[in-house]
């Protein structure tokens, strides 16, 4: 089974912890003095540096606004006073400091809740080796990271319905005509979940859906991209390469067989059915349909008598 190579891939995950974000920062000393530092702050993508003071176990942060700001001082004459400064005597030594696995979330609400004077100042963080992440740099992965949940589903973490046709409607318009290339569309109902759930319980049944989506994203080759269509249905959109009819054919057939093996040993069991373009058009909503179409189609394992039947997502 050749991997997908959409021309109009989709967009990597967005940063979701603090250490994604933040990059090496340099470290020096409190005794240095601010005449050195100047020649730190030459690199123009130099924001700040962490102050170590060695001998009160202190770690501070100065910033380049900071360094400019004590270096002019207000009438002007900052440089000559403070040139032969220690640089502990400017820095912040009560800056931001969180681990790495701190949520860009809540990182970037701890950084909007210091005071004005210090709201924009970087956002350290420790390790073998110290590292910062700019404001800006935390508010674009903030806004990233909330676009992202909003384009997934809440319960499985793979793409929600309406996004998974807008990626469809993405690639049949950029990725599908003037090639030979076509869209593959592999849908699969999870079969069993009104048993799971009187046995065992909704959470159970909320567990193997995640589950199942975990497998499915790990089993669809690269370049894929994995939804959930209903409540108990997903879907496996591919970019095929060029191939004749019949390789198509064969080629949806595998990867159906394939995905549904990967969850072989669940309580519930998978059933697939494929829906494949023309080589050079696609139309995404005649895609989902004819898969739709084919997963009620499909005879579904019926519940005992009495037991209650599971309410959708």
């Amino acid at each position: 089974m050749p991997t997908a190579t959409p021309a109009l891939p989709a967009p990597a995950p967005a940063p979701a912890r603090l250490g994604e974000v933040s990059a090496p920062v340099q470290v020096v000393s409190a005794l240095d003095v601010m005449s050195d530092i100047e020649v730190l702050f030459r690199a123009p993508r130099r924001s700040c540096v962490v102050v170590h003071d060695a001998q009160g176990g202190r770690v501070g942060l100065l910033t380049r606004h900071r360094y400019t700001e004590v270096m002019t001082g207000r009438l002007g004459y900052g440089r000559a006073v403070m040139t032969r400064r220690e640089v502990g005597r400017a820095a912040d030594w009560a800056p931001l400091v969180l681990d790495a696995g701190t949520s860009v979330v809540d990182a970037a609400r701890a950084a909007m809740a210091r005071d004005a004077t210090v709201r924009h100042d970087d956002v350290l963080v420790p390790g073998p080796s110290w590292s910062a992440a700019s404001t800006a740099d935390l508010v674009q992965a903030l806004t990233s990271a909330l676009a992202d949940r909003a384009a997934r589903d809440p319960l499985t973490g793979v793409l929600s319905r309406a996004h998974l046709v807008a990626t469809t409607t993405q690639w049949a318009a950029g990725a599908v005509p003037g090639t030979r290339r076509r869209l593959l569309l592999v849908g699969l109902d999870v079969d069993g979940m009104a048993h799971l759930n009187a046995s065992a319980g909704l959470d159970a049944g909320d567990d193997a859906l995640r589950t199942v989506a975990s497998r499915l994203c790990d089993a669809a080759p690269a370049g894929c991209v994995v939804g959930r269509i209903d409540g108990d249905a997903f879907g496996v959109l591919v970019l095929l390469p060029a191939v004749y009819d019949d390789r198509a054919t064969e080629l949806a057939a595998t990867l159906g067989a394939r995905l549904v093996g990967a969850c072989a040993g669940l309580p519930v069991t998978l059933r697939a059915t494929t829906s494949t373009s023309l080589a050079g058009w696609a139309d995404p909503g005649l895609l989902l349909l004819e898969v739709e179409r084919g997963l009620r189609s499909a005879p579904r394992a019926s519940a005992p008598a009495g037991l209650p039947t599971r309410d959708r997502h």
